[in-house]
């Protein structure tokens, strides 16, 4: 195409904005009002007029998609004087555009108040598309308007005053933001058009969004960098600063994260290509289907939700590893090729175990003690407290593995200490505060873990047991095999936002030499090569042969026993296990 060709295409492009522009307007408030007057149920006489007026717009709009494609002219000389010219382009628009405005002024005496700003505003947009049709046939006047984009139109030169009050209103927002409130997106409307930024933020507002306005590109500039917009629709063709170039700006800058949709009444191709590959989020050709609008804007920012979600998440995480920070760094100069989320957990639950000097203080027990972690951090939790006398074992295990397993097992671990050094031993009202609290932990999380748990109170030869979790082994001396279910007796912790009603307890009346045994399922479903479980028959069987024992060779006898099932099988689980004799 010659350098000729290419001139005119720009001016062919820029004919096509100048028109669409009234059009937009025309369709885009003739259907704000049908929707209106529907939400209204209103039965009113002047409805259909209201849709003549809408497909008037549209058959405007089909005209000028007709006549002035530039997309049939690429591969040709274009020949501007004869399109413009062409006595059927002008029939084609003036005919429905006089309608539209035969119609406005039949309406304007019939319609009630609270619409006729409307009908004027269709009525105006009429008669400026009118003049633009009377002045096709005046190329000069054309050329005049695209070498002069730098010109700032009169709609766009009183507005000062409204740039101010935009700006001042953008601080007051910026200061109560909310990024997490999905009830007060702002979206900020960049058009260097009164008309079409009015239309736009009626549109935006109608699906419950904020909609702020900039008046042209510089003015965007300076509001963008309040950082309180969630989305940006630009307008491309505009004087001083075009949209192309504040989408240039924003995506290199550090906004370049505020979804940007391009707006424009030009349709083609190539500009829509041209702002994705920019870095726009999206691309609206004017005039705006509704439905499709609300599709765009919701999907925007459904993704800018997101994102301050996990910013939000971020933000939180890094405070809580300020707190593990020193630990973290020694155990990174042990050995830097460990994953560091891992190797904190694991030490952290080691660190918190009962350790044999204390152990060896209790007069009335024999206790023996052995958690092992799997090679990916689980939730195991077990502890032996004591505490005016009152001696409470607890065992424990977190749904799942990973990260979040072990540090539900931590806070877990707190929360008993804390209940216990309260002199709380209301099993009912200990379970409950101690659920109530780990519930509302692991909502905040957005986690879905829960645990099975299990405390056992011992006092002068009586253990007083409560919770839900694995099965209890008792042997006694002579080596009978009793079994306490359980099931009855609580229910999963962190589950439910209330547990008080299912909690209630067990007493286990121990003679000297009984051993009691609590383990978590590492040991029950430690599996062999050949995929079969450890079970709790084989554990009842070793400590049936090994009850004479003290609480250390049993708990070695098992585990070596457990080990001798593994095999060279990959251990999956974490194993736990606490052995009691009464003395």
């Amino acid at each position: 195409m010659t350098t000729d060709s290419q001139s005119q295409l720009s001016i062919l492009s820029h004919l096509r904005y100048e028109l669409c522009t009234p059009i937009n307007a025309i369709i885009g408030y003739s259907e704000m009002l049908m929707e209106e007057i529907e939400e209204l149920e209103a039965d009113v006489e002047y409805l259909p007029d209201l849709e003549s007026i809408r497909d008037c717009g549209t058959k405007l709009l089909v005209s000028i998609n007709s006549f002035l494609n530039p997309e049939s002219s690429i591969d040709s000389e274009l020949d501007l004087n004869k399109i413009v010219t062409n006595p059927q382009l002008k029939i084609a628009l003036e005919q429905p555009t006089q309608l539209v405005i035969d119609y406005c002024q039949q309406l304007i005496p019939l319609i009630e108040t609270d619409f006729i700003a409307d009908i004027k505003k269709i009525d105006i947009a009429a008669n400026k598309l009118l003049q633009e049709i009377n002045n096709l046939i005046n190329i000069s006047i054309l050329e005049t308007k695209l070498n002069c984009p730098t010109s700032v139109s009169p709609e766009t030169t009183d507005n000062s005053l409204e740039i101010d009050l935009i700006l001042d209103s953008a601080s007051s927002i910026a200061a109560n933001n909310d990024p997490l409130d999905t009830s007060s997106y702002k979206v900020l409307i960049v058009d260097d058009s009164p008309v079409n930024r009015n239309l736009l933020a009626r549109q935006v507002q109608a699906q419950g969004y904020q909609a702020i306005a900039a008046v042209n590109g510089k003015q965007a500039i300076k509001m963008i960098q309040t950082g309180i917009y969630d989305l940006i629709l630009l307008d491309i063709i505009m004087p001083e600063i075009n949209g192309y170039e504040v989408l240039k700006w924003i995506r290199s800058g550090s906004w370049r994260h505020i979804p940007t949709i391009m707006i424009s009444a030009l349709d083609e191709v190539d500009s829509v290509i041209k702002c994705i590959e920019m870095g726009a989020a999206d691309y609206l050709a004017k005039p705006f289907n509704p439905t499709l609008l609300k599709a765009r804007l919701g999907a925007c920012l459904e993704q800018k939700r997101l994102r301050d979600r996990e910013s939000s998440y971020l933000a939180q995480l890094a405070t809580a590893n300020e707190q593990i920070s020193q630990l973290n760094n020694r155990l990174l100069t042990e050995n830097t090729r460990l994953s560091a989320e891992l190797e904190v957990t694991q030490r952290l639950q080691m660190m918190l175990l009962p350790k044999e000097k204390e152990l060896s203080q209790i007069e009335e027990l024999e206790i023996a003690g052995f958690m092992e972690p799997a090679d990916e951090v689980g939730g195991d939790y077990y502890d032996v407290l004591q505490h005016h006398g009152r001696i409470t074992i607890g065992i424990g295990d977190v749904t799942g593995h990973g990260l979040e397993s072990g540090v539900l097992m931590l806070m877990v671990q707190t929360a008993v200490r804390t209940l216990i050094e309260n002199n709380e031993t209301d099993p009912k009202r200990f379970f409950e505060v101690l659920n109530r609290t780990i519930y509302k932990n692991v909502q905040r999380m957005n986690s879905d873990k829960n645990l099975s748990l299990c405390l056992v109170d011992y006092h002068d030869g009586v253990l007083s047991l409560s919770g839900q979790h694995e099965e209890m082994v008792v042997v006694r001396s002579g080596g009978e095999v009793e079994r306490v279910d359980t099931i009855d007796l609580g229910f999963p912790i962190g589950l439910e936002e209330t547990i008080k009603d299912f909690v209630f307890q067990a007493k286990v009346y121990l003679n000297p030499g009984d051993v009691v045994v609590l383990y978590t399922d590492g040991i029950t479903e430690a599996e062999n090569h050949l995929g079969v479980h450890y079970g709790l028959e084989q554990l009842c069987w070793v400590v049936q042969q090994n009850w004479q024992q003290s609480a250390k060779d049993i708990r070695q006898a098992v585990i070596q026993d457990v080990r001798s099932h593994i095999g060279v099988e990959k251990v999956y689980d974490d194993i736990t296990l606490v052995v009691l004799k009464q003395k």
